[in-house]
């Protein structure tokens, strides 16, 4: 019963799409109106500029963050039960009600779903992975991979537990699932990346 309980906390707490509540309070537009259309964070940053944008990004992560971390320190979840509670609050981002069933791409839960599960451990690991692969190429979805590999090696190097890996092989593949139109770009190294190329 308790299970069922945090369960249904994190599923609600992730489907409210903050990210497109900002971007309408900021700029009186529908988020899903530009760039890939998905009603997140990285649109709100595009629509609104920087600080709505941060903003809306943060409250995704947080809306994730919260209700797994809290049910992590008041109820000591962990193995099985919290994988269920992590999966609840991943599918409430993805098939909000609030959206007819159509919710983000879920990166930004995903943060904070695996920020709460490492107790923030995890998330310079994965600044600095993205932030590396961002630096060396502009593809996107190449980007999501790397944050993903780097939220696998924390898992594997760390707190190894099969749970958790099934857990990370299942929100990884959700995820590719939504970025699946991304599949077919090439890999478009930085300038400074093709110079260095050019010299040798």
């Amino acid at each position: 019963m308790e299970i069922f309980i945090w369960g249904l906390i994190a599923f609600l707490s992730a489907s409210i799409p903050w990210s497109l509540l900002l971007g309408f309070l900021s700029s009186r537009s529908d988020v899903r109106s530009v760039g890939d259309k998905n009603p997140g964070g990285a649109n709100v940053l595009k629509m609104a500029g920087w600080k709505i944008g941060l903003t809306a990004i943060f409250v995704d992560i947080g809306k994730a963050f919260l209700p797994v971390y809290v049910a992590i320190i008041y109820t000591d979840l962990q193995s099985w039960p919290l994988v269920i509670v992590s999966l609840s609050c991943l599918l409430g981002s993805i098939f909000t009600p609030f959206l007819k069933f159509k919710g983000g791409k879920s990166l930004g839960v995903t943060c904070g779903i695996w920020a709460a599960i490492s107790s923030g451990m995890i998330i310079p690991m994965i600044c600095i992975l993205m932030a590396l692969a961002h630096l060396i190429q502009k593809t996107h979805i190449w980007t999501i991979i790397l944050g993903f590999l780097g939220i696998l090696s924390w898992v594997l190097i760390f707190d190894f537990r099969m749970e958790y890996v099934i857990f990370w092989i299942i929100n990884f593949l959700i995820v590719m699932m939504k970025h699946r139109k991304e599949f077919d770009q090439r890999i478009i190294f930085r300038d400074w990346i093709l110079g260095l190329r050019k010299v040798q």
